[in-house]
């Protein structure tokens, strides 16, 4: 696998963010700097009227530069992972698939996101306090509740960018791997009932996000089959985060060979540790997964799988076992 592309990007990437978080300390040093130092001037009286707003905007351009350093780092650690494992281990080992889908997901970049809206917010802040600073004075009405308009103006722009923030943040960790994130929650959010003409379902039925159900498999014995089209990118599990545990190999191989099977058949293998669910009494679609070397759904470092193509209602789900456990599929 040539990653050498990839990386180059990531190393782009990270030059830019550099630049970002550079240009968010500056600003506000600047900005800072020409008011407090100057003793007399336009810039001056700027700050004498609205330091209130000078003060907060560079509130928000350092926090956008933290958020913009914190994307750089995680991107350069994505960047040591990726070329560590092509030093050490295989071409195309499973860490290095891993690495590489998770660099690439949504909820990677989401400090950049909270950087950017932050840096935004900032600006915006100076802008008020220029605006205000130039409103004429002779306004009765607003010379009398300058101070309860200036709160409310503030008070709107930090709740309209923290609402902005959440929603990039739950979006990009909810639907890391969709191709439009942002229409999905839409149609989470909008989700109607089979007659378009009814108003939107008022509460969640036991079928929403489901996809798939388990049926016999000419593959092996029981597999999972899609009950509806499932576009790419999609969680074919959809909210199925039950809790994993770990169970040693070697724990595993002393058992008797009817509970050892339940570990070789259904659990994940990594560097001799078996990934379980809690009890196998409480299996999911999601263990039935049969091996296939031309699969049509992928898990991440996480084991939460997507479709890697669009799946038509009716076919079976497949997944490609070394792509992600070391057992050995027969």
């Amino acid at each position: 696998m040539d990653t050498k592309q990839y990386l180059d990007y990531l190393d782009k990437e990270m030059s830019i963010m550099g630049i970002l978080t550079a240009a968010s300390v500056i600003a506000p040093g600047g900005v800072l700097n020409a008011a407090l130092t100057s003793d007399k001037g336009q810039m001056t009286a700027l700050w004498n009227a609205d330091h209130f707003f000078i003060l907060s905007g560079s509130v928000f351009c350092t926090l956008a530069a933290l958020f913009f350093y914190k994307e750089r780092s995680t991107l350069a650690w994505y960047y040591g992972q990726i070329s560590l494992e092509e030093i050490v281990g295989a071409k195309d080992s499973i860490k290095l698939r891993e690495w590489l889908k998770e660099a690439d997901s949504w909820e990677t970049w989401w400090p950049y996101d909270w950087g950017f809206i932050f840096l935004v917010t900032g600006f915006i802040e100076y802008l008020l306090a220029l605006v205000f600073f130039l409103l004429p004075q002779e306004w009765p009405w607003l010379a009398h509740h300058i101070l309860a308009v200036k709160s409310l103006v503030f008070c709107v722009c930090v709740v309209a960018a923290a609402a902005i923030a959440a929603e990039q943040w739950y979006v990009r960790t909810r639907y890391r791997f969709s191709d439009n994130p942002h229409s999905d929650l839409l149609s989470a959010v909008l989700r109607r009932s089979p007659n378009e003409d009814s108003p939107r379902v008022p509460k969640m039925m036991p079928h929403d996000g489901v996809f798939t159900r388990l049926r016999p498999s000419q593959v092996h014995g029981v597999g999972v089959f899609a009950i509806r089209d499932i576009p790419e990118g999609a969680a074919v599990f959809g909210t199925d985060d039950g809790e994993l545990i770990e169970v040693t190999d070697q724990e595993a191989r002393v058992l008797p060979p009817e509970l050892r099977e339940l570990y070789t058949d259904f659990c994940v293998l990594r560097n001799d540790n078996f990934k379980c669910p809690t009890t196998f009494n409480s299996l999911t679609p999601s263990w039935y997964l049969n091996n296939s070397k031309d699969p049509n759904v992928a898990s991440d470092i996480d084991l939460k799988f997507y479709a890697i193509r669009d799946i038509k209602a009716g076919e079976e789900l497949t997944a490609d076992y070394k792509s992600y456990s070391d057992n050995n599929p027969g």
